[in-house]
């Protein structure tokens, strides 16, 4: 199979731990939310924050008292303790519930956090394809953004190019982000919880598309425009380079995005650094 043969999402719960506190407390619904634990020094320390929070200021690196400062309104949920640790299980029952609807539509899934799932979609893609090019709409992908190109030309250049089979890919990751939407509708159907997802030919793209558009919103990253996303994607953006190492590698290399660490080959990393890092 070839590395554009795979059609991957991931789904992302929006601001989870604050939606788990609203539908356990209906009386939350439609207030900034920040969801607090441990210690109560300066009202406790942020673990999620919702978007009506955020839009007041509210971020994680806060702590309550200064939330409550930038948003008089916003309420701070606390995470339950248990003998001096925080007892995580009303969140991880939330996340077993979206994950039950998420196998309905798939049995090839890693749960990568309470909030996170990666979904192989290649075999339901695949599947609807067996009876030809399905018609696709801009109402079917109505929540789903495209990386490089407007939604509508996305689909537009599939059925253009159609019989010359340069399209095929796109087709498959626009099959994939119709059977996204109905996968977001389902959660939310069947549990109140609202998602954002990417859909793209592996795990690290999907991820990295995935927080491009939210809430409630979903990326397809096309191949042809992983490139021209690079070019402008911080390094710290990717998956175990955003702490201590990616400064080294930004300040060894002087680069700063990943579409300039693309141009070092494997060699070359493995000379600048050692066989595993490199």
């Amino acid at each position: 199979m070839s590395n554009t043969d795979r059609i991957v999402a991931l789904i992302d719960m929006d601001c989870f731990y604050c939606q788990v506190e609203e539908k356990l407390d209906p009386n939350l619904a439609g207030k900034p939310i920040a969801v607090v634990q441990y210690n109560q020094w300066k009202g406790g320390g942020i673990i999620a924050v919702n978007y009506l929070a955020r839009d007041q200021g509210v971020t994680r690196q806060m702590r309550g008292d200064e939330a409550k400062e930038k948003c008089p309104e916003i309420q701070l949920p606390r995470v339950p303790q248990v003998r001096g640790k925080a007892d995580l299980t009303k969140y991880r029952e939330a996340g077993k519930q979206v994950a039950e609807v998420l196998k309905s539509f798939t049995n090839v899934l890693e749960r990568a956090s309470i909030d996170e799932a990666y979904l192989d979609l290649t075999e339901a893609v695949n599947t609807e394809l067996k009876n030809g090019m399905p018609i696709i709409s801009r109402e079917d992908l109505s929540n789903t953004y495209v990386v490089g190109c407007e939604t509508s030309d996305f689909l537009s250049n599939i059925y253009q190019n159609s019989n010359s089979g340069l399209c095929d890919d796109d087709l498959k990751l626009a099959v994939g982000g119709v059977i996204v939407e109905r996968i977001r509708a389902a959660v939310f159907r069947e549990t109140g919880f609202k998602c954002s997802a990417g859909i793209a030919h592996n795990k690290t793209l999907a991820k990295l598309v995935c927080s491009l558009h939210k809430p409630n919103k979903q990326t397809i990253l096309p191949q042809q425009a992983v490139r021209e996303m690079f070019a402008t994607l911080p390094i710290r953006k990717i998956k175990s380079l955003g702490g201590k190492f990616g400064h080294i590698l930004s300040e060894t290399l002087k680069i700063n995005y990943i579409g300039e660490l693309v141009k070092f080959s494997e060699k070359e990393l493995i000379q600048t650094f050692d066989d595993k890092t490199g």
